[in-house]
């Protein structure tokens, strides 16, 4: 059987209903007399105030035209916290109001009454929040019923109410109860239906729940799984460092993730990862974790393989690189032995031609001493076949970048207007010769001998290509390079110098070995192949580059890229110059060289210019003399020597022993681990081979501290 629910307010409205029609006909009995109407009257609203006194929720009888109350109860008074006063109901908005959605009093057409008054029909029961006169709100059952006189307009309007707020609180509570129990029961069935092992736990490690998951993995009852203590099916292996970890991870308040081997409840070791966050009460208190854990063991097994395989693979990468690298090493062999044997044949061809002059020269010179013209004729020609044999090895130097340069910051445009009638006179007149300078000032750090021999190898190049009539252009100009112009350039700003001619040009093959020593196109007897090397290597160690550009028919470019840098303001001149060299007198010099001829050479050379000399074949022998307290004015050492250590080497020893002692260098080649040491030295070299004059003038400029 269904039952329903009718509110009091109902009933009690349609009894007060009824009461006030039958007080109303009482009162419009107009025919009786006036004392009995008077008197019936009066019983009749003694009647009705007593039984709305006992009515247990509150009652108004408001006046259908003024809003007046006519009629009110006690508990009226007591719900609304004040008499209930004989005054239009609006008037007392300031005491009790209708409450809208933003909590302020509403307009009076929310209220009941009002509706009831304008639509003429019952309404209710609505809950409608109010707040009394203390300022309590509350929340009010509310009916209200019209009654219509014969003309059906609204004489009166009664009004039931009752305070239902804590029944309110009641119901919402059950329900609330009712939410939480559904709440648990769909988070107990969605946890038991995850795979991973979830649990929640209060401080101390208690657990308060486990799912299904969990149990499982135990193989034991619920009632045991939460009890569960882990640390009974952890690894050994991983026991004491799982214990630090979860110490270390709960104490940090934050999230926290653990991995170990746990035995599952059929023996099997698992790789078990884990997640736990703690989790917090509603004031904000730490009040346990919550975590979740799943099987990463295949995981696991899967990365072991994968390690295994990336190590089979290392394995097979490193032998193939090691077959590409011993390929590669064989071809480079088989290149460099190529190489060389070209490099050997020029060489010998040259030096042979070279030593046949000199040694016949020679020669002739002992078997007949006493032809002082002969002698000076055939000394001359030995003289400049080893000349020619110092510019092939300086040739070869550039080429391989072994040789020491003495770079000088130089304006480009003005240097090769100094050198300007050597080259006009190299291009002779056959030829039209032009000289187009566009650096603007642009200055590079170059060596100055070395830069003018590699433009003059150009000059004489671009003449033997050009036939009579043609056109020669040296260029230069500022520019920025970089990648895009050549791999071996960094972007900067470089000095580009050009040499071009009209010439008969190369094909695509002879292009390819431009620059490769003893490589050339001309005939037999008229190049030694050194001219583009030796430019090339002049470009590369004064850190740019050389490049060729050539088409056969069109000629030919070969264009120096040498890095730009700013030109120092020029040193105001002295008042008085200081003389050219101090008066060197005679010496005792230690001369420190391994080379047995070349040191009987010097010795005599420095014999003949008035000096002393001790020699010393090696580092250790003329350590030893300085510090034996020999008074030598000055040290005339080979840089490159055996035994461990160099003549720069040497030097700094000896100049910490006797900062007195000057110190003259002598090399005529340096490894590229020296090339910085000597850039650094502060003390003069002596490029071999050198001549009497040439060492006597760098002794002066030992002495003079000049370099």
């Amino acid at each position: 059987m269904a039952h329903f629910h009718i509110p009091i307010t109902v009933i009690a409205a349609a009894g007060l209903v009824a009461l006030f029609v039958a007080l109303v006909g009482l009162m419009v009995i107009g025919r009786r007399s006036r004392w009995m109407v008077r008197r019936e009257a009066e019983r009749g609203r003694d009647q009705l105030r007593d039984i709305l006194e006992q009515i247990p929720f509150g009652v108004l009888v408001v006046d259908g035209e003024s809003a007046a109350v006519r009629l009110s109860n006690a508990e009226a008074s007591r719900l609304f916290g004040h008499e209930v006063q004989a005054a239009p109901i609006w008037t007392q908005r300031t005491d009790m109001g209708v409450l809208g959605p933003d909590g302020d009093v509403a307009g009076r057409e929310s209220y009941a009454l009002h509706q009831a008054l304008t639509e003429k029909r019952r309404v209710g029961p609505k809950l409608q929040p109010y707040r009394r006169g203390d300022g309590v709100v509350v929340t009010l059952e509310v009916s209200a019923a019209p009654i219509l006189d014969k003309r059906n307009a609204v004489e009166s309007v009664v009004v039931a109410f009752q305070d239902v707020t804590e029944r309110l609180r009641t119901e919402d509570a059950l329900r609330r109860s009712a939410a939480v129990e559904d709440s648990v029961a769909q988070f107990r069935l969605i946890a038991d239906s995850t795979p991973v092992l979830l649990w929640i736990s209060d401080l101390g490690g208690v657990r308060r729940f486990v799912n299904q998951a969990y149990v499982d993995f135990l193989g034991a009852p619920y009632a045991e799984a939460i009890e569960f203590d882990w640390r009974r099916a952890l690894h050994p292996d991983d026991l004491g460092r799982i214990v630090k970890e979860q110490i270390a991870g709960e104490a940090s308040l934050a999230p926290f993730h653990l991995e170990a081997r746990y035995r599952r409840s059929d023996g099997e070791w698992r790789w078990i990862h884990s997640l736990s966050k703690p989790r917090w009460d509603e004031t904000g208190a730490h009040a346990g974790f919550v975590g979740v854990a799943y099987d990463v063991t295949d995981a696991k097994r899967a990365e072991a393989d994968l390690l295994r395989i990336n190590e089979l693979l290392e394995e097979r990468v490193e032998a193939a690189l090691r077959e590409k690298a011993e390929a590669e090493a064989a071809l480079v062999h088989a290149q460099r032995l190529e190489a060389v044997g070209r490099l050997t044949g020029g060489v010998a061809h040259d030096f042979n031609n070279l030593l046949t002059v000199v040694i016949g020269s020679l020669d002739l010179m002992l078997k007949h001493p006493e032809d002082a013209a002969r002698q000076r004729r055939l000394g001359e020609a030995a003289l400049s076949a080893a000349r020619r044999g110092e510019r092939l090895t300086q040739q070869l130097l550039a080429f391989s970048r072994r040789q020491t340069l003495k770079p000088e910051t130089l304006d480009l445009d003005s240097m090769i207007g100094e050198i300007e009638p050597i080259l006009r006179q190299a291009v002779g007149a056959a030829l039209e010769f032009e000289i187009l300078a566009r650096a603007a000032g642009g200055a590079a750090r170059v060596d100055p001998a070395q830069f003018e021999a590699a433009l003059l190898n150009l000059v004489v190049n671009a003449v033997d290509a050009t036939p009579a009539g043609g056109r020669i252009l040296v260029e230069t100009e500022r520019t920025e390079a970089g990648p895009h112009v050549s791999l071996e350039l960094e972007p900067g700003d470089y000095v580009r110098v050009s040499v071009r001619d009209t010439g008969e040009g190369m094909s695509a093959e002879t292009l390819t070995q431009a620059f490769e020593p003893f490589f050339t196109t001309k005939e037999l007897g008229k190049g030694t192949g050194l001219g583009l090397s030796q430019v090339y290597g002049f470009a590369r160690q004064s850190g740019g580059v050389a490049i060729v550009q050539s088409k056969p028919g069109e000629g030919t470019t070969v264009t120096l890229y040498l890095p730009a840098v700013v030109m120092a303001a020029p040193a105001a001149p002295a008042e008085d110059a200081a003389p050219e060299h101090e008066a060197a007198g005679a010496l005792d010099v230690l001369l420190v060289e391994d080379d047995a001829e070349v040191a009987t050479i010097v010795e005599t050379m420095l014999a003949d210019l008035g000096h002393r000399v001790t020699r010393a074949d090696a580092a250790a022998p003329a350590l030893a003399l300085i510090e034996s307290g020999a008074p030598y004015d000055l040290m005339l050492t080979d840089v490159v020597m055996p035994g461990g250590m160099n003549g720069v080497q040497l030097a700094l020893k000896v100049t910490r022993i006797r900062p007195g002692l000057r110190v003259l260098l002598s090399s005529g080649y340096a490894r590229d681990a020296l090339d910085k040491t000597l850039a650094e030295a502060n003390w003069p070299l002596l490029r071999k081979p050198y001549t009497k004059a040439e060492l006597d003038d760098c002794l002066r400029a030992a002495l003079a501290d000049t370099i």
